[in-house]
């Protein structure tokens, strides 16, 4: 007699994300709007006075393009490390609402968050150094060897081990928010454990949102943009901030309640223990 783990589910998964967002709409949106849209749609607005966009000619090559990126970035780095640091404790706070069964109120979720952002933000830390560290090792050795094809295929490879890393990673912050894991190394290995042989369909199903909600987002805002072009240049450049805004504050809702709802899963998962099938 055999004994397999569970699967994970793709669609259990995705209904219970639909669930969690629907019943908590009017308080994640609420969170959210505080934490994630005023943010990023105020930086919107001031990133033209702090720096301007790069505006590359036809034609430019691509040393020209990193180069302006990287003047760009240069100038505006710590609007962007604000922003990612407030939208983290909105999210940590989004989970701590949805995804504890004391079910706190607005308050307590969003202290939960501020408590919790320094073991969440140590843990990615970690956890970017150590995919960043991997792919730049195989790229480098790969591309030691002088053969232009072995490197493009070692950078595909790359790519796809830092997604499949990721994926195994991503319970780090319901672990932290939710399950209330102060240790940054222990929430590592607590997602690396808990996503044990469900890697390969975990990605699957992040990587059908991430298309759907690519195409949703790209479709809106160009709708969006055609409709605020009617107004004029300023309107249009206002309107198409704020629009933005609101784009990446609906994602990190939707990705917020699919990380609750995976994260529930995988715990329903281990108090049923692995399946049993039946003997000849």
């Amino acid at each position: 007699m055999t004994r397999d783990r569970m699967k994970f589910d793709l669609d259990t998964a995705w209904r219970d994300a639909v669930r969690l967002a629907r019943e908590n709409s009017g308080l994640l949106f609420a969170i959210s709007g505080i934490f994630v849209f005023l943010p990023y749609a105020v930086a919107m607005l001031l990133l033209p006075a702090v720096a301007e966009r790069p505006d590359l000619p036809d034609g430019a090559s691509f040393e020209m393009a990193m180069q302006a990126m990287n003047a760009f970035y240069a100038k505006t780095w710590w609007i962007f490390a604000i922003i990612a640091v407030v939208a983290t404790i909105g999210q940590l706070s989004m989970l701590a609402l949805i995804g504890r069964r004391a079910s706190p109120t607005v308050g307590e979720a969003i202290g939960i968050g501020g408590k919790a952002i320094l073991p969440a933000w140590l843990a990615l830390i970690l956890q970017s150094l150590a995919i960043n560290f991997i792919v730049l090792l195989i790229v480098s050795l790969a591309s030691l060897t002088g053969l232009g094809a072995l490197a493009f295929v070692a950078t595909l490879f790359a790519f796809g081990l830092a997604l499949y890393l990721f994926t195994r990673l991503s319970l780090v912050l319901p672990l932290v928010a939710v399950d209330g894991e102060k240790n940054p190394i222990r929430a590592l290995t607590g997602s690396w454990a808990m996503t044990k042989g469900q890697g390969g369909r975990l990605l699957a199903f992040y990587l059908l949102l991430a298309v759907g909600a690519f195409v949703a987002l790209i479709v809106a805002l160009l709708v969006v943009g055609l409709v605020l072009s009617i107004g004029g240049p300023t309107v249009a450049e206002i309107g198409n901030s704020i629009a933005t805004a609101a784009a990446v504050t609906a994602v990190v809702v939707l990705a917020t309640s699919v990380l609750a709802a995976v994260h529930r899963q995988f715990r329903r998962l281990e108090r049923s223990g692995p399946s049993v099938p039946p003997t000849a």
